[in-house]
Protein backbone atom coordinates (compact mmCIF):
# COMPACT_ATOMS: atom_id res chain seq x y z
CA UNK A 1 0.00 0.00 0.00
CA UNK A 2 0.93 3.92 -0.55
CA UNK A 3 1.55 5.95 2.17
CA UNK A 4 1.28 9.73 2.10
CA UNK A 5 1.83 12.37 3.70
CA UNK A 6 -0.31 14.53 6.19
CA UNK A 7 -1.52 17.58 5.25
CA UNK A 8 -2.69 19.83 7.68
CA UNK A 9 -6.13 21.84 6.77
CA UNK A 10 -6.92 24.81 8.64
CA UNK A 11 -10.01 26.52 8.39
CA UNK A 12 -9.47 30.25 7.06
CA UNK A 13 -11.44 33.14 8.10
CA UNK A 14 -11.86 36.30 5.49
CA UNK A 15 -12.68 39.29 7.03
CA UNK A 16 -15.17 41.22 4.91
CA UNK A 17 -15.65 45.13 5.48
CA UNK A 18 -16.41 45.83 9.37
CA UNK A 19 -14.45 43.93 11.89
CA UNK A 20 -17.96 42.36 12.56
CA UNK A 21 -18.94 40.94 9.42
CA UNK A 22 -16.93 38.00 8.67
CA UNK A 23 -16.92 34.89 6.63
CA UNK A 24 -15.30 31.08 7.71
CA UNK A 25 -14.61 28.70 5.00
CA UNK A 26 -15.07 25.32 6.53
CA UNK A 27 -12.48 22.55 5.96
CA UNK A 28 -12.95 19.55 3.98
CA UNK A 29 -13.63 16.64 6.13
CA UNK A 30 -10.39 14.31 6.68
CA UNK A 31 -9.13 10.57 7.74
CA UNK A 32 -10.35 10.13 11.75
CA UNK A 33 -6.71 8.14 11.42
CA UNK A 34 -4.45 10.06 10.27
CA UNK A 35 -1.90 8.43 7.49
CA UNK A 36 0.96 6.88 8.77
CA UNK A 37 4.32 9.50 7.68
CA UNK A 38 7.34 7.94 6.61
CA UNK A 39 10.72 9.34 8.16
CA UNK A 40 12.73 9.63 5.64
CA UNK A 41 16.94 9.49 6.36
CA UNK A 42 16.16 6.71 8.61
CA UNK A 43 18.52 4.00 8.41
CA UNK A 44 18.01 0.62 8.02
CA UNK A 45 20.75 -0.93 9.95
CA UNK A 46 23.40 -4.25 9.27
CA UNK A 47 20.87 -7.26 8.64
CA UNK A 48 20.79 -10.63 6.09
CA UNK A 49 18.12 -10.00 3.66
CA UNK A 50 15.65 -13.31 3.34
CA UNK A 51 16.11 -15.03 0.37
CA UNK A 52 12.89 -17.89 -0.56
CA UNK A 53 14.80 -19.92 -3.08
CA UNK A 54 13.35 -22.50 -5.59
CA UNK A 55 9.55 -20.97 -5.14
CA UNK A 56 9.37 -18.84 -8.13
CA UNK A 57 5.71 -17.33 -8.60
CA UNK A 58 3.90 -13.96 -10.56
CA UNK A 59 0.86 -12.92 -8.52
CA UNK A 60 -1.60 -9.87 -8.94
CA UNK A 61 -3.58 -8.53 -6.01
CA UNK A 62 -5.47 -5.87 -5.31
CA UNK A 63 -5.48 -3.50 -1.84
CA UNK A 64 -9.10 -1.70 -0.93
CA UNK A 65 -7.80 1.04 1.76
CA UNK A 66 -11.44 2.40 3.20
CA UNK A 67 -11.12 5.63 5.76
CA UNK A 68 -13.84 7.17 8.18
CA UNK A 69 -13.92 11.11 7.35
CA UNK A 70 -14.81 13.39 10.46
CA UNK A 71 -18.62 14.11 9.04
CA UNK A 72 -19.34 10.33 8.76
CA UNK A 73 -18.68 9.43 5.49
CA UNK A 74 -16.19 6.66 4.05
CA UNK A 75 -13.29 7.24 1.29
CA UNK A 76 -11.74 4.12 -0.34
CA UNK A 77 -8.19 4.25 -2.10
CA UNK A 78 -7.25 0.87 -4.31
CA UNK A 79 -4.20 -0.30 -5.50
CA UNK A 80 -3.00 -2.89 -7.73
CA UNK A 81 0.29 -4.65 -7.24
CA UNK A 82 2.16 -7.29 -9.37
CA UNK A 83 4.44 -9.17 -7.41
CA UNK A 84 7.19 -11.99 -8.50
CA UNK A 85 10.00 -13.72 -7.26
CA UNK A 86 12.64 -15.67 -9.21
CA UNK A 87 14.24 -18.70 -7.87
CA UNK A 88 17.24 -17.12 -6.44
CA UNK A 89 15.18 -15.35 -4.23
CA UNK A 90 15.10 -11.69 -5.66
CA UNK A 91 11.34 -10.29 -5.48
CA UNK A 92 10.03 -7.41 -7.74
CA UNK A 93 6.82 -5.15 -6.57
CA UNK A 94 4.75 -2.85 -9.04
CA UNK A 95 2.04 -1.03 -7.35
CA UNK A 96 0.02 1.12 -9.13
CA UNK A 97 -2.73 3.61 -8.38
CA UNK A 98 -6.09 2.62 -10.55
CA UNK A 99 -7.38 6.18 -10.51
CA UNK A 100 -4.25 8.19 -11.35
CA UNK A 101 -4.03 10.16 -14.02
CA UNK A 102 -0.58 9.27 -15.41
CA UNK A 103 -0.69 5.33 -13.93
CA UNK A 104 2.99 4.79 -13.56
CA UNK A 105 3.75 2.34 -11.38
CA UNK A 106 5.73 2.22 -8.40
CA UNK A 107 8.76 -0.22 -8.64
CA UNK A 108 10.99 -1.54 -5.98
CA UNK A 109 13.81 -4.83 -6.79
CA UNK A 110 15.17 -6.17 -3.78
CA UNK A 111 18.11 -8.52 -4.13
CA UNK A 112 18.92 -10.56 -1.69
CA UNK A 113 22.04 -12.08 -3.58
CA UNK A 114 23.61 -8.74 -4.12
CA UNK A 115 22.24 -7.11 -0.68
CA UNK A 116 20.36 -4.10 -1.94
CA UNK A 117 17.50 -2.34 -2.74
CA UNK A 118 16.94 -1.04 -5.79
CA UNK A 119 13.91 1.66 -6.54
CA UNK A 120 12.86 2.36 -10.44
CA UNK A 121 12.13 6.60 -11.11
CA UNK A 122 10.13 5.92 -14.34
CA UNK A 123 9.97 9.73 -15.13
CA UNK A 124 13.80 10.67 -14.92
CA UNK A 125 15.01 7.19 -15.37
CA UNK A 126 16.80 6.94 -12.11
CA UNK A 127 17.56 3.67 -10.17
CA UNK A 128 18.38 4.32 -7.08
CA UNK A 129 20.07 1.61 -4.79
CA UNK A 130 20.52 0.82 -1.32
CA UNK A 131 23.30 -1.41 -0.30
CA UNK A 132 22.43 -3.27 2.45
CA UNK A 133 25.66 -4.14 4.98
CA UNK A 134 25.83 -7.74 6.59
CA UNK A 135 25.75 -7.95 9.84
CA UNK A 136 29.47 -8.65 11.74
CA UNK A 137 29.97 -12.56 12.27
CA UNK A 138 29.17 -13.94 16.09
CA UNK A 139 31.69 -15.42 18.02
CA UNK A 140 30.95 -19.08 18.98
CA UNK A 141 30.13 -17.85 22.51
CA UNK A 142 27.40 -14.81 21.36
CA UNK A 143 26.40 -17.45 18.68
CA UNK A 144 25.86 -20.22 21.99
CA UNK A 145 23.96 -17.31 23.87
CA UNK A 146 21.63 -16.52 20.81
CA UNK A 147 20.85 -19.79 20.49
CA UNK A 148 20.12 -20.20 24.25
CA UNK A 149 17.65 -17.01 23.89
CA UNK A 150 15.85 -18.09 20.89
CA UNK A 151 15.09 -21.75 22.74
CA UNK A 152 13.65 -20.12 25.81
CA UNK A 153 12.09 -17.79 23.76
CA UNK A 154 10.45 -20.72 21.67
CA UNK A 155 9.53 -22.59 25.30
CA UNK A 156 7.71 -19.53 26.68
CA UNK A 157 5.52 -19.27 23.88
CA UNK A 158 4.57 -22.54 24.16
CA UNK A 159 3.88 -22.68 27.33
CA UNK A 160 2.28 -19.23 27.50
CA UNK A 161 0.24 -18.81 24.32
CA UNK A 162 -0.58 -15.33 23.72
CA UNK A 163 -4.53 -14.80 23.61
CA UNK A 164 -4.33 -12.07 20.35
CA UNK A 165 -3.19 -14.48 18.67
CA UNK A 166 -5.63 -17.52 16.79
CA UNK A 167 -5.58 -19.85 13.89
CA UNK A 168 -8.75 -19.62 11.27
CA UNK A 169 -9.80 -22.31 9.02
CA UNK A 170 -7.57 -22.86 5.44
CA UNK A 171 -8.69 -22.04 2.53
CA UNK A 172 -7.83 -22.11 -0.99
CA UNK A 173 -7.09 -19.00 -2.74
CA UNK A 174 -6.45 -18.19 -6.68
CA UNK A 175 -6.04 -22.16 -6.70
CA UNK A 176 -2.75 -22.19 -3.64
CA UNK A 177 -3.81 -23.94 -0.24
CA UNK A 178 -3.34 -20.57 2.71
CA UNK A 179 -3.63 -21.45 6.46
CA UNK A 180 -5.00 -18.39 8.37
CA UNK A 181 -4.14 -16.47 11.24
CA UNK A 182 -5.97 -14.09 13.28
CA UNK A 183 -3.96 -11.35 15.31
CA UNK A 184 -5.26 -8.96 17.51
CA UNK A 185 -3.53 -5.44 18.39
CA UNK A 186 -4.74 -3.45 21.19
CA UNK A 187 -3.99 0.16 21.12
CA UNK A 188 -3.07 2.38 24.15
CA UNK A 189 -5.95 4.95 22.66
CA UNK A 190 -9.49 4.41 23.71
CA UNK A 191 -12.46 4.77 21.78
CA UNK A 192 -15.20 7.44 22.79
CA UNK A 193 -17.16 4.79 24.65
CA UNK A 194 -14.10 3.80 26.87
CA UNK A 195 -13.25 0.83 25.25
CA UNK A 196 -9.96 -0.39 24.01
CA UNK A 197 -9.07 0.16 20.53
CA UNK A 198 -8.39 -4.00 19.07
CA UNK A 199 -7.20 -3.39 15.86
CA UNK A 200 -8.33 -7.28 14.24
CA UNK A 201 -5.77 -8.51 11.52
CA UNK A 202 -6.73 -11.34 9.58
CA UNK A 203 -3.93 -13.30 7.19
CA UNK A 204 -4.19 -16.01 5.17
CA UNK A 205 -0.22 -17.35 3.92
CA UNK A 206 0.73 -20.03 1.52
CA UNK A 207 3.62 -22.27 3.85
CA UNK A 208 5.65 -23.27 0.40
CA UNK A 209 5.73 -19.85 -1.40
CA UNK A 210 5.74 -18.05 2.35
CA UNK A 211 3.66 -15.14 0.99
CA UNK A 212 0.34 -13.78 2.01
CA UNK A 213 -2.70 -14.37 -0.71
CA UNK A 214 -5.22 -12.40 1.46
CA UNK A 215 -5.28 -10.11 4.29
CA UNK A 216 -8.05 -7.64 6.43
CA UNK A 217 -7.14 -5.18 9.10
CA UNK A 218 -10.50 -3.74 10.76
CA UNK A 219 -9.33 -1.01 13.25
CA UNK A 220 -13.05 0.28 15.09
CA UNK A 221 -11.40 3.94 14.45
CA UNK A 222 -12.46 4.35 10.96
CA UNK A 223 -10.29 2.40 8.71
CA UNK A 224 -10.83 -1.11 6.92
CA UNK A 225 -8.18 -2.63 4.75
CA UNK A 226 -8.24 -5.97 2.33
CA UNK A 227 -5.89 -7.31 -0.08
CA UNK A 228 -6.69 -10.60 -1.93
CA UNK A 229 -4.35 -12.04 -4.46
CA UNK A 230 -6.57 -12.66 -7.87
CA UNK A 231 -4.07 -14.51 -10.00
CA UNK A 232 -1.23 -16.33 -9.05
CA UNK A 233 1.51 -18.19 -11.79
CA UNK A 234 3.88 -20.55 -10.05
CA UNK A 235 6.30 -20.17 -12.88
CA UNK A 236 9.92 -18.62 -13.60
CA UNK A 237 9.37 -14.72 -14.46
CA UNK A 238 11.57 -13.05 -16.94
CA UNK A 239 14.67 -12.50 -15.53
CA UNK A 240 15.42 -9.23 -17.07
CA UNK A 241 12.50 -7.64 -14.84
CA UNK A 242 15.00 -7.96 -11.63
CA UNK A 243 17.67 -6.31 -13.76
CA UNK A 244 18.16 -2.40 -13.57
CA UNK A 245 17.32 -1.06 -16.94
CA UNK A 246 20.53 -0.16 -19.11
CA UNK A 247 19.59 3.31 -20.03
CA UNK A 248 19.06 4.17 -16.26
CA UNK A 249 21.19 6.21 -14.34
CA UNK A 250 22.53 4.54 -11.53
CA UNK A 251 22.19 6.64 -8.05
CA UNK A 252 24.20 4.54 -5.26
CA UNK A 253 23.04 4.70 -1.74
CA UNK A 254 24.97 2.97 1.44
CA UNK A 255 22.71 2.10 4.19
Amino acid sequence: MGLWPVVSLVALTVILGAPSIRAQVTSPPVPVIPPVRLMGGVSLGAFKMKAVKGEPYTATSKTTNAKKLTDGTWTTTVLEERRMRDSDGRERSEIVNPNSQFRTPVVRITDPVAQTIVNLQFGDKTAHVTHIPLPAPLTPEQEAKAAESRAKAEEYRKLHPSPSNSQLPPQTIAGVYAEGKRTIITLGSKLPNGDPVNVVEDSWTAPDLQIRLTATSDDPRGQKITMTVTDLQRAEPDPALFRIPTDYKIVEEHN
